[in-house]
């Protein structure tokens, strides 16, 4: 019987040394990540660089919604992904599409066209 309560007791005390709860990210990552707007999944297939994105928001005043600042921080972000990974990172910055293919998104009176490679990869964006 006492052998029967021992582990019991054992059982029930690592239960509780193990069932403190696990955090995936850091707190600060994931402030990190709110202030840029990126998810974990948009970080990590490349569609958002929370560190890229955190630096513009600090420069909003300097950033107005022009077609050289627009396409200056599309290429930034899209030359070289997969259109896929762009498609992603142009819906998680609010541009919406405006063909089928979704090589050619608007926002805020802007037209974003994407120029692709014959293997898929984003070669250039242009915005007027």
């Amino acid at each position: 019987m006492m052998k029967k309560l021992m582990m019991i007791a054992s059982v029930v005390a690592a239960c509780g040394l193990f069932s403190v709860p696990a955090s995936a990210i850091s707190e600060a990552y994931r402030a990190q990540l709110e202030k840029s707007g990126c998810t974990q999944i948009s970080e990590a297939d490349g569609t958002c660089d929370p560190t890229h994105v955190k630096k513009h928001a600090h420069n909003t005043h300097d950033d107005k919604a022009t077609p050289q600042n627009a396409s200056r921080d599309l290429h930034d972000h899209l030359v070289g992904k997969t259109l896929s990974q762009a498609i992603g990172h142009m819906h998680n910055s609010h541009w919406n599409p405006l063909n089928e293919e979704e090589t050619r998104w608007g926002k805020s009176g802007m037209i974003a066209e994407l120029d692709l490679t014959p293997a898929g990869k984003i070669r250039d964006v242009w915005v007027h």
